[in-house]
C-alpha cells in the first residue's frame, strides 16, 4: 500500500494546476492559429467570389458590346431557334437577352437568362429574387448570388421578358409566354419555396 505524506499533497495538486494551465495556454494558441486560419478561408473564399463575378459581369459586358456593334435581325417564330444557333453571337452563357418580340420563345435566352425566365414562367405566382435564386440552384444565403439572380430578373424586365411588381417579386410577362413561348419547358423546376 502507497502511503503519501501530508506534504507532498499540496505539490501534487500544484502539478495538476500547472498541468492544466499549460493544457489551457495550448489550446487558446491552438485556438488563435485556427481563427487566423479561418479568416485566411474566408478573405480566399471572397477573393474568389469576386473574380468569379467579375469574369461573369465581363463576358456579359462584352456579349453585349458584340450584340450592338454587331446588328443582328431577329427572325420571329421557329426560325429563332435555328437562327440562334447559325449566328455569329451564338448562345454565350453570360449574353445578354433580346428584347422580347412577337413569336419569340425562351429558346433565344441563354444561360442563366433563360434558366431564371424558366424558373419565373413555372412559379405558380410572382417569386422573388431569393426564390429564384434557390430554384436555379444556387446559395440564396449569399448576397452576392441573390444579386446575380436578381440582376438577371431586372435585365429580362427590361427587354420585355419579365414584370416586376412594386414588392420586387417577378412575373412574366404576358405576351411572353404566349403560344409561341414554351412555358412547358419551365416545368422541370418548381420553385419548392416558392409563394404567391
Amino acid at each position: 500500500m502507497l502511503l503519501i505524506e501530508e506534504g507532498a499533497m499540496p505539490s501534487v495538486l500544484g502539478l495538476m494546476e500547472r498541468r492544466e494551465a499549460r493544457a489551457r495556454q495550448e489550446l487558446g494558441s491552438w485556438t488563435e492559429v485556427l481563427e487566423q486560419a479561418q479568416a485566411e478561408v474566408d478573405a480566399a473564399r471572397e477573393r474568389v467570389e469576386r473574380a468569379r463575378v467579375g469574369r461573369e459581369e465581363l463576358v456579359s459586358v462584352l456579349a453585349e458590346e458584340s450584340a450592338v456593334n454587331t446588328p443582328v435581325s431577329v427572325p420571329s417564330g421557329g426560325e429563332a431557334a435555328a437562327a440562334g444557333g447559325s449566328s455569329g453571337s451564338g448562345a454565350v452563357y453570360g449574353e445578354r437577352p433580346p428584347v422580347w418580340r412577337s413569336g419569340m420563345g425562351e429558346e433565344v435566352l441563354s444561360g442563366l437568362y433563360r434558366e431564371v425566365f424558366a424558373a419565373v414562367v413555372a412559379a405558380s405566382g410572382p417569386v422573388s429574387g431569393v426564390e429564384l435564386t434557390r430554384v436555379v440552384g444556387r446559395e440564396a444565403e449569399i448576397k452576392n448570388e441573390v444579386e446575380k439572380i436578381r440582376h438577371r430578373a431586372y435585365a429580362l424586365e427590361k427587354r420585355g421578358w419579365l414584370l416586376r411588381e412594386k414588392n420586387g417579386r417577378f412575373m412574366p410577362a404576358p405576351g411572353a409566354v404566349g403560344r409561341n413561348a414554351s412555358p412547358a419547358s419551365a416545368g422541370h423546376r418548381r420553385p419548392s419555396g416558392a409563394t404567391a
